[in-house]
């Protein structure tokens, strides 16, 4: 007659050495690449052109070129600003673009919603755009 065992489900099997080592690589390499590509983030958009197409009180209108030089096509979030003369905030905006590969593109970006007013061309200070992080 046979005997059968049955196995004992509160036993515990401990992981071996070689898989939390291989475990352990793989989490530092994945560390080690996103690192890599956040420290590259705005390396392959070159943003410039940036210009007030016009200005009212409630809204302006913002016209700037991006030149995309990576290979695969990239969806990035830009924040833009608007400054008076004495360099106060007048209105931000983040917004997200998509750029297709190796191309170099004009946008068109309105900002309507003002923190301060603006009386027009002679108010407007600076404008920045920058790669949201």
């Amino acid at each position: 007659m046979k005997s059968v065992e049955r196995i004992d489900i509160k036993k515990r099997w401990p992981i071996p050495s070689y898989v939390k080592f291989v475990l352990m690589l793989a989490v530092i390499a994945g560390f080690w690449g996103h690192s890599c590509w956040k420290k590259n983030v705005g390396a392959n958009i070159q943003i410039s052109e940036i210009e007030v197409m016009q200005a009212t009180m409630t809204s302006a209108d913002i016209s700037f070129y991006v030149a995309s030089r990576a290979d695969i096509p990239l969806k990035k979030s830009l924040l833009i600003k608007l400054t008076n003369v004495n360099d106060e905030l007048v209105a931000s905006r983040i917004t997200q673009i998509e750029i297709p590969p190796k191309t170099r593109k004009k946008y068109l970006k309105v900002l309507q919603k003002f923190e301060r007013p603006l009386n027009g061309f002679e108010d407007i200070g600076e404008v920045t755009i920058e790669v949201y992080k």
